[in-house]
């Protein structure tokens, strides 16, 4: 008796997954374990931000790459769909970047730079996918997400940068000697 409840105790279980949940396996980390080792290594916000761009910057020239070779099979929609996810999250770390340096004090002024000299290009790279339109009905819903977000993080940057020049951080001290 206790079997046939057990048994059907999984069944249920198994039928109220959802299906969504069975069919797209779950989000991994973005980042590589070298690329997590580097932004751990980092000495600065600046320096962290400048990393998290040139990762998406790599990881937009992979999906470039991929496009042009025409893949095929069942699940190169969702390799689509997670690079320009994975890109898309690069460039919003770096935006998060700006803002918990900000936050505790730090000058990146470094890194607001990077972020609005690089984005648009980027912005601009993918409007020219989009145009292109190889493929696009694959991953056209998340390459529109990708381009408003990289909007947000210009406008981000942009805020970031009145609030530094409003309050900028104070300097430091280096470990002088001691009174």
């Amino acid at each position: 008796m206790p079997a046939k409840w057990w048994l059907s105790f999984l069944l249920a279980a198994t039928l109220a997954t959802p299906a969504a949940a069975l069919a797209r396996p779950p989000q991994r980390d973005f980042l590589t374990q070298t690329e997590a080792d580097k932004i751990r290594d980092a000495e600065s916000a600046n320096d962290r931000i400048k990393l998290f761009l040139d990762f998406a910057a790599d990881r937009l020239l992979r999906f470039q790459r991929e496009l042009k070779m025409k893949g095929a099979g069942p699940r190169w929609s969702d390799f689509l769909n997670d690079m320009l996810d994975s890109f898309s999250s690069c460039v919003d770390s770096a935006s998060d970047r700006i803002s918990d340096a900000i936050s505790q004090g730090e000058d990146v002024r470094a890194g607001i730079k990077d972020v609005k000299k690089r984005v648009p290009g980027f912005i601009d790279e993918l409007q020219k996918i989009k145009k292109q339109g190889i493929d696009l009905k694959l991953y056209e819903d998340t390459l529109n997400d990708t381009i408003d977000d990289m909007h947000e993080d210009i406008k981000s940057a942009d805020k970031a940068e009145k609030k530094l020049q409003m309050n900028p951080p104070k300097p430091k001290p280096h470990g002088g000697a001691r009174r």
